[in-house]
């Protein structure tokens, strides 16, 4: 029986074994004023909506070992079959602490997941900040997400977009024909977020088959050991996003169309390292950029590929070298492996 006109309001869980909140099939429920200290603990979690409607949460404080709060609509096969999206939430004024994800959209996203608005959240310690998780196999489409207006520190990833989630005992699947077990982003809006001490400042995993569409990342500073990488993408925007990373390229980009990079810039460049790093970008462009004092190469392209890339209006005047084309360096090295759900503690 679907349940309606919900309330949950003024409640403080202690260390509950497992998913403390979750709201099914429900439409038009509120949560608001909820404390939930369930660390530490494997899959404690915080609050769970699983293919619901019109709900509203607010002003609550999660201290977790698991995900914060969390959009779910359907595993898999069952999750296709019953085809219940999750729609139509509001999350405002909240903190997460120690959490895997701040706020995660995920994994199980057979149903789809749409009209979401997730402001003024400060996380600290977590694995990830935003977190949007699905993989092949299920399905749905996440999409018209907005996370605006938040602060994170001593995170693991400040930003998490994946098709690749695995857990723990599974394996990454090959390259698949688009169907209904294909999980789809699109319309992703990601606007004013502080970022500090991230282990990866911001991570963009598309699938091959179905590149990850009309995300959008505006207003950000972010710093960490190392900085974004973003692949698979189609219309990937970055405006005014500034990168401070540690160590490799502030941007790394691979096999993605229509990249549109506004206002990119690093305020701690290397020497050793370009600002921006793109692999098979067709027709991307770099426009109202700036590199800073003391830039190696601002912006670096495979051999060949500078001929396809668009630059507008940056000031460049402050690197060694403005552009070139070259295999990659040193810092070059793989994906950093997908993070896994497991019994690891949150960075703190």
């Amino acid at each position: 029986m679907d349940s309606r006109n919900v309330l949950i309001e003024g409640i403080h869980i202690v260390g509950s074994p497992m998913w403390p909140i979750h709201i099914l099939y429900t439409s038009n429920a509120v949560i608001r004023g909820v404390t939930i200290e369930s660390y530490p603990g494997v899959q404690t979690g915080g609050i769970y909506i699983d293919s619901s409607r019109d709900i509203r949460i607010s002003d609550c404080f999660i201290e977790t070992g698991d995900d914060g709060i969390v959009l779910k609509s359907g595993k898999d096969a069952d999750g296709l079959r019953v085809n219940r999206p999750t729609e139509n939430v509001t999350i405002t004024n909240c903190t997460v602490r120690r959490a895997h994800g701040a706020v995660v959209l995920g994994s199980e996203t057979a149903g789809g997941i749409r009209n979401v608005v997730a402001s003024n959240i400060t996380c600290q310690g977590t694995q990830m900040g935003v977190r949007i998780k699905s993989r092949r196999g299920r399905g749905g489409v996440i999409e018209d997400v907005r996370f605006d207006h938040w602060t994170m520190e001593d995170v693991g990833q400040g930003i998490n977009v994946t098709n690749y989630y695995l857990m723990e005992g599974e394996v990454k699947t090959a390259e698949e024909p688009v169907s209904k077990r294909t999980p789809v982003y699109r319309n992703i809006a990601i606007s004013n977020m502080t970022i500090n001490r991230a282990r990866v400042a911001i991570n963009i995993e598309g699938l091959p088959e179905a590149p990850i569409s009309g995300l959008r990342i505006s207003d950000v500073i972010a710093s960490g050991k190392t900085g974004m990488k973003a692949s698979d993408t189609v219309a990937l925007e970055l405006h005014r996003v500034q990168v401070n990373a540690d160590s490799g390229p502030a941007f790394l980009v691979r096999d993605s169309k229509e990249l549109e990079l506004d206002g990119v810039s690093s305020r701690k460049p290397l020497s050793d390292a370009p600002v921006i790093r793109l692999d098979r970008c067709p027709g991307a462009i770099v426009r109202a950029s700036r590199a800073f004092a003391g830039t190696g190469t601002f912006l670096s392209v495979a051999p060949g590929e500078m001929k396809s890339v668009v630059l507008e209006g940056n000031a460049l005047g402050g690197a060694r070298k403005a552009a070139e084309e070259g295999k990659p360096g040193a810092w070059y090295k793989a994906e950093p492996p997908t993070e896994r759900e497991s019994g690891a503690p949150a960075v703190r």
